[in-house]
């Protein structure tokens, strides 16, 4: 897959898609936990590519199918 085919969301559309609505509590588990890092897509906007937030979702989908919490 090429860069230019991969989707960029905004934090304004990852924060949707977790459910998370605090800048603070965003922030802090991209820092502090294995959620993937950001990518500098401007002077001050940032993005995720979309099918590492995915593989973020389906990782912790799997911790909670399998107990390992």
């Amino acid at each position: 897959m090429s860069l230019l085919d991969r989707k960029i969301l905004l934090k304004k559309e990852v924060k949707s898609i977790l459910r998370i609505s605090a800048d603070s509590a965003f922030d802090e588990m991209w820092k502090t936990h294995d959620f993937p890092k950001p990518i500098r897509i401007g002077i001050r906007r940032t993005g995720w590519y979309a099918d590492e937030v995915e593989g973020w979702l389906k990782a912790r989908d799997a911790e909670r199918t399998t107990g390992a919490i």
